[in-house]
Protein backbone atom coordinates (compact mmCIF):
# COMPACT_ATOMS: atom_id res chain seq x y z
CA UNK A 1 0.00 0.00 0.00
CA UNK A 2 1.26 3.25 -0.81
CA UNK A 3 0.66 6.35 1.61
CA UNK A 4 1.81 9.76 2.02
CA UNK A 5 2.49 9.24 5.27
CA UNK A 6 3.89 11.68 7.62
CA UNK A 7 5.51 15.30 6.79
CA UNK A 8 8.87 13.15 8.08
CA UNK A 9 8.57 11.33 5.24
CA UNK A 10 7.60 13.57 2.89
CA UNK A 11 8.59 16.87 3.31
CA UNK A 12 12.30 18.23 2.55
CA UNK A 13 14.66 18.37 5.49
CA UNK A 14 14.29 22.09 7.12
CA UNK A 15 11.12 22.23 6.47
CA UNK A 16 9.30 24.71 8.93
CA UNK A 17 7.50 22.75 12.56
CA UNK A 18 4.07 24.45 11.51
CA UNK A 19 4.35 23.40 8.04
CA UNK A 20 4.99 20.04 9.19
CA UNK A 21 2.37 19.92 12.06
CA UNK A 22 -0.24 20.86 9.51
CA UNK A 23 0.81 18.16 6.91
CA UNK A 24 0.65 15.56 9.60
CA UNK A 25 -2.90 16.95 10.58
CA UNK A 26 -4.34 16.50 6.96
CA UNK A 27 -3.23 13.30 7.23
CA UNK A 28 -4.71 12.44 10.76
CA UNK A 29 -7.89 13.93 10.18
CA UNK A 30 -9.64 11.67 7.60
CA UNK A 31 -8.08 8.48 9.02
CA UNK A 32 -10.16 9.75 12.16
CA UNK A 33 -13.13 11.22 10.03
CA UNK A 34 -14.01 7.94 8.53
CA UNK A 35 -14.00 5.80 11.74
CA UNK A 36 -16.87 8.95 12.76
CA UNK A 37 -18.77 8.32 9.61
CA UNK A 38 -18.42 4.55 9.90
CA UNK A 39 -20.13 5.18 13.22
CA UNK A 40 -22.66 7.31 11.85
CA UNK A 41 -21.61 10.69 13.91
CA UNK A 42 -21.31 14.01 12.09
CA UNK A 43 -19.21 17.76 13.08
CA UNK A 44 -21.63 17.15 16.44
CA UNK A 45 -19.68 14.22 18.13
CA UNK A 46 -18.82 14.62 21.64
CA UNK A 47 -14.92 14.71 22.73
CA UNK A 48 -15.80 11.46 24.14
CA UNK A 49 -16.85 10.04 20.63
CA UNK A 50 -13.77 11.43 19.08
CA UNK A 51 -11.75 10.28 21.41
CA UNK A 52 -12.95 6.83 20.73
CA UNK A 53 -12.82 7.20 16.84
CA UNK A 54 -9.25 7.88 17.29
CA UNK A 55 -8.42 4.98 19.13
CA UNK A 56 -9.89 2.58 16.52
CA UNK A 57 -8.22 4.64 14.23
CA UNK A 58 -4.90 3.59 15.99
CA UNK A 59 -3.58 7.32 16.54
CA UNK A 60 -2.68 8.99 19.50
CA UNK A 61 -4.80 11.58 21.76
CA UNK A 62 -5.66 14.35 19.52
CA UNK A 63 -4.89 17.98 20.18
CA UNK A 64 -7.62 20.52 20.31
CA UNK A 65 -6.40 21.79 16.71
CA UNK A 66 -6.42 17.96 15.34
CA UNK A 67 -10.21 17.67 16.82
CA UNK A 68 -11.35 20.66 15.00
CA UNK A 69 -9.65 19.19 11.89
CA UNK A 70 -11.31 15.82 12.15
CA UNK A 71 -15.15 18.38 12.80
CA UNK A 72 -14.13 20.14 9.46
CA UNK A 73 -13.72 16.89 7.62
CA UNK A 74 -17.25 15.71 9.01
CA UNK A 75 -19.21 18.87 7.62
CA UNK A 76 -21.52 17.68 5.15
CA UNK A 77 -20.34 17.16 1.74
CA UNK A 78 -19.91 19.74 -0.93
CA UNK A 79 -21.14 18.90 -4.18
CA UNK A 80 -22.33 20.04 -7.39
CA UNK A 81 -25.73 20.91 -5.72
CA UNK A 82 -24.29 23.75 -3.55
CA UNK A 83 -23.80 27.19 -5.00
CA UNK A 84 -20.31 28.41 -6.57
CA UNK A 85 -20.30 31.02 -3.74
CA UNK A 86 -20.61 28.14 -0.74
CA UNK A 87 -17.79 26.05 -2.79
CA UNK A 88 -15.59 29.18 -3.16
CA UNK A 89 -16.08 29.90 0.85
CA UNK A 90 -15.74 26.56 2.41
CA UNK A 91 -12.84 25.53 -0.19
CA UNK A 92 -10.76 29.18 0.57
CA UNK A 93 -11.43 29.21 4.10
CA UNK A 94 -10.07 25.93 4.84
CA UNK A 95 -7.78 26.49 7.88
CA UNK A 96 -4.37 24.60 7.22
CA UNK A 97 -4.66 20.75 7.22
CA UNK A 98 -8.10 20.72 7.60
CA UNK A 99 -9.52 18.03 4.95
CA UNK A 100 -12.64 18.98 3.06
CA UNK A 101 -15.45 16.49 2.19
CA UNK A 102 -16.57 16.06 -1.63
CA UNK A 103 -19.10 13.92 -3.41
CA UNK A 104 -19.26 13.31 -6.65
CA UNK A 105 -21.69 11.39 -8.17
CA UNK A 106 -22.66 8.61 -5.80
CA UNK A 107 -18.29 8.58 -4.19
CA UNK A 108 -17.65 11.10 -1.38
CA UNK A 109 -13.75 11.76 -0.97
CA UNK A 110 -11.82 13.89 1.38
CA UNK A 111 -9.71 16.72 -0.13
CA UNK A 112 -6.53 16.36 1.75
CA UNK A 113 -4.51 19.87 1.66
CA UNK A 114 -0.86 18.66 2.06
CA UNK A 115 1.51 21.11 2.21
CA UNK A 116 3.92 22.21 -0.65
CA UNK A 117 7.35 22.74 0.40
CA UNK A 118 9.91 22.72 -2.57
Amino acid sequence: MTSIGTARHFQPHGTPGHICRDHNRAVLAPAVAVEALRQGLGPDLTDAQLDHCAEIAERNPLSDTSRAAVRTALEPALSERNSPATVHHRLFTLPPGHPLRVRVGDTEYFLVPIPITL
